[in-house]
């Protein structure tokens, strides 16, 4: 028993003693990409206090190949110390980038304030990224006032200072709140893959000749960049995979991308011309205020491939027209999505068929309507006035958020139902998801019971037997 106790007394004194002993493993025994990404990510002022650390951590940041300024989100002063700590910011980074003087650095990001006594430190910083062989570029400019230097000067990004050698480099650039003014003899960036451009100021010209020469482009995202014009790429993009227009003043847009897969869209109503994208994946659309029968022939023929699609309008003009002419359909669309506001014109959404018939092929449909204006509506046309149409023989499962016991709803899921001898599950929920709920007459809230009911009654003496039924 003695000898027990000795050795779990031994065993204990041992756990103690490797309890309170030094950790064995230091930051220091990382892997060199791991202290990088680590360094990467601390404020400029972080990052100089790393080289006391250890003779290692002082290799790490002298070589690190990737350097993060991000004065915007460190900024926590008053407006009227920004210029301060601008100030302080432009010598902590100054004083970063001359220990990294003739050095590699693959990615530089700076994101910060933008004001006019920054131009000189920009242009700097421009000639460090080519001498250091800089891959990825990111000026994330932000203007103090949004709304009132929207129209003001943006920095002039200099083109003449990039080689030919560090034009070619180049794989990934953000810009943001800058002035793109290409020379004549600028050809683009042959190597880029990835560009995402806000707040460009730029001509369409000029936008459209750089993008042109683009050729090894996967990734784009155009967001408010205002050129009031159209935005027309007939050059084949052969590479390009992801799109996406956020925002933007254009009159139409045209792509010449055939493999692209993933295409988003928000703004006002325009032509939208993907027809050459013939791998199409998915697709997200969202519309302001337009005439609904005018979106969706466009659609027709702008996104002939699409395979998925999410569409979101808001406040559509709902009339009384039909497909029955047209030719154009939209044979690849297997998944689609709905998203609509009607504050009016509640009496039309039957009127939505129009689309279903362009959509021959679809598996899975989805509605998610919004607006109070809907609840327990009772005008509009029944679907025995719309006549016969072709069957949805592939469609298996129908969703419908933000049911609100209009007629129109009723006779919209009614219409799909019996013409889809293939369906096998139905959901229904009178809670709206595509947008918070707004009552406006009184405590007792929107009528979700009495919603219920109508929905249960309506489409119980309506479903086959097998089809399954959820009404929430």
């Amino acid at each position: 028993m003695k000898d027990l106790l000795g050795q779990k007394s031994g065993a204990g004194n041992i756990a103690a003693e490797h309890d309170t002993s030094r950790p064995s493993v230091k930051f220091e025994d990382l892997p060199l990409d791991v202290l990088y990404s680590i360094v990467s990510k601390l404020p400029p002022k972080e990052f100089a206090r790393t080289s006391v650390l250890s003779s290692k951590w002082r290799c790490v940041s002298s070589v690190c190949p990737r350097l993060t300024f991000d004065d915007v989100g460190e900024c926590k002063c008053s407006r009227g110390d920004l210029h301060q700590h601008t100030m302080a910011f432009i010598h902590e980074t100054n004083a970063i980038l001359q220990k990294h003087h003739g050095k590699v650095v693959e990615t530089l990001e700076v994101r910060v304030y933008f004001a006019d006594s920054l131009v000189h430190h920009l242009n700097n910083w421009v000639d460090f990224a080519v001498a250091s062989q800089t891959k990825n570029l990111t000026l994330d400019l932000k203007p103090e006032w949004l709304w009132r230097n929207i129209n003001n000067d943006r920095y002039v990004l200099p083109l003449e200072r990039f080689d030919n050698g560090s034009i070619s480099r180049l794989q990934h650039i953000q810009l943001s709140f800058v002035s793109l003014k290409p020379p004549s003899q600028f050809k683009g960036f042959p190597n880029l893959r990835k560009l995402h451009i806000k707040l460009l100021h730029v001509s369409r010209k000029d936008l459209e000749h750089m993008l042109s020469h683009c050729r090894s482009l996967e990734w784009l995202h155009i967001e408010r960049c205002n050129l009031y014009d159209y935005l027309i790429l007939d050059s084949a993009l052969s590479n390009l995979l992801y799109l996406r227009i956020e925002y933007c003043k254009l009159t139409r847009l045209k792509f010449h991308a055939m493999n692209l897969a993933t295409f988003q869209y928000e703004g006002d109503f325009i032509p939208i011309d993907l027809s050459h994208s013939l791998k199409l994946h998915s697709a997200n659309i969202q519309f302001r205020k337009a005439d609904f029968q005018h979106v969706v022939l466009s659609l027709l023929s702008g996104l002939p491939n699409v395979q998925n699609l999410t569409f979101h309008i808001w406040w559509p003009h709902l009339e009384k027209q039909w497909l029955w002419e047209t030719s154009l359909k939209l044979s690849c669309l297997r998944n689609l999505q709905l998203l609509l506001i009607l504050p009016a014109h509640v009496e039309n959404v039957l009127y939505l068929v129009s689309f279903l018939r362009a959509t021959p092929f679809i598996e899975n449909l989805e509605f998610h309507f919004s607006s109070y204006t809907l609840w327990l509506a009772d005008g509009g046309p029944r679907r025995q006035d719309i006549g016969q149409c072709n069957k949805y023989n592939y469609l298996k499962n129908i969703c419908v958020t933000g049911f609100k016991g209009a007629r129109g709803q009723v006779e919209l899921i009614l219409h799909v139902v019996e013409n889809a001898p293939a369906l096998e599950a139905i959901s229904v929920n009178t809670k709206q998801l595509a947008s918070k709920e707004f009552w406006p007459y009184g405590k007792n809230g929107p009528p979700f019971e009495q919603a219920k009911r109508i929905a249960t009654t309506a489409l119980g003496a309506a479903l086959p037997k097998g089809v399954k039924l959820c009404v929430i």
